[in-house]
């Protein structure tokens, strides 16, 4: 992902990745066929630790801070990701093949993501509140902020975006007698 993220997918070669990964070019055609398959690969195994961390927070977390600890682990995986997260964008942005390949893999890691929010909501929202809607509203918040934390770096934005976020999920009336 590191020579991909730097140089594009068109520019890195198998003999730059093999030589990285100190393997021969014949054991990545032997394992993956071609460079596509291996990026495709390459990319699963980028969201593998993400997947992990929700899973975790998800388990032993009791409903009311969970959600919290939610926007913890998608902060700290877009921070820690930062590069490869915009090459993903770049990607998705600028290359049609590439953009077909990633967008199943990042349509679902989201659904995933936006499907814990809501499940997360169920159990704190009192009854007659559309659980759907708002986890699909808060999750665009944080697309929003991602995207805008890619142009816009500067720690205080980050810190502003991501505070913005905590104060409208404090104005979720949450049942006290759920949490």
């Amino acid at each position: 992902m590191a020579l991909f993220g730097q140089r594009g997918f068109e520019h890195t070669t198998v003999t730059q990745i093999a030589k990285r990964a100190g393997v021969s070019r014949a054991s990545i055609f032997w394992h993956f066929g071609d460079k596509a398959t291996l990026f495709g690969e390459a990319c699963q195994q980028f969201f593998v630790p993400f997947r992990e961390q929700l899973k975790q927070s998800l388990l032993h977390v009791e409903a009311g801070e969970r959600l919290p600890q939610i926007f913890s682990v998608h902060d700290r995986f877009v921070g820690q990701n930062r590069a490869a997260i915009q090459a993903f964008v770049r990607f998705v942005l600028e290359s049609p093949e590439l953009r077909s390949a990633l967008q199943p893999m990042l349509l679902e890691l989201h659904e995933i993501f936006r499907q814990d929010v809501k499940v997360t909501l169920q159990e704190l929202l009192p009854a007659g509140f559309d659980a759907d809607a708002l986890a699909t509203g808060l999750v665009s918040l944080l697309d929003g902020n991602l995207i805008l934390g890619l142009v816009d770096p500067d720690p205080a934005g980050v810190e502003r975006r991501g505070a913005a976020l905590r104060a409208f999920a404090s104005l979720l009336p949450l049942d006290d007698t759920k949490r």
